[in-house]
């Protein structure tokens, strides 16, 4: 008996341990809330300039004359065309929203969760409940378009206009 107790007691050794993860991906899985502010400030910011630079004007300047000829290398690198131009537009707009989807991201995902336990109506109900709002609604036009009708010619009257 003592000896099925202690064999039940011992671990076996032919089970691994986990690993414990790099140190790399506990950094990257690790939430930083000032990081997340941040973006969430820069990331508009980089869709404007994105969409600014993609329709060439900002106010009244014309950046596509800009761009092209300011003599820096690597600017005229990305701005000398319109393609060139274009696409680093778009570039910084799709950057910018791919930003702002993922620090949406952990607010979605609850979401989903309790949409898919939602029990949505049926068509029957759907189209009953609309008709009760719709007959509401219209019963509510024709009780201010009375007050009106009725008020209109007693405040003419009060106030003799």
């Amino acid at each position: 008996m003592a000896k099925e107790i202690k064999e039940k007691k011992q671990k076996p050794t032919n089970l691994k341990t986990p690993k414990s993860e790099s140190k790399v991906m506990e950094i990257l899985k690790k939430e930083y809330k000032f990081e997340n502010w941040l973006l969430a400030i820069l990331s508009p910011v980089l869709i404007l300039y994105g969409v600014y630079i993609l329709l060439g004007k900002f106010g009244t300047v014309n950046l596509a004359a800009i761009l092209g000829t300011s003599g820096i290398g690597v600017i005229d690198f990305f701005f000398n065309t319109t393609l060139k131009r274009v696409l680093t537009g778009l570039f910084l707009v799709i950057i910018g929203v791919l930003v702002l989807v993922y620090l949406l991201i952990p607010y979605i995902k609850p979401s989903v969760a309790e949409m898919k336990k939602v029990t949505w109506p049926t068509g029957k109900v759907l189209a009953t409940n609309s008709a009760r709002v719709f007959t509401f609604l219209i019963f509510l036009m024709l009780m201010f378009y009375l007050f009106s009708a009725i008020l209109d010619p007693l405040f003419k009257l009060v106030y003799g206009s």
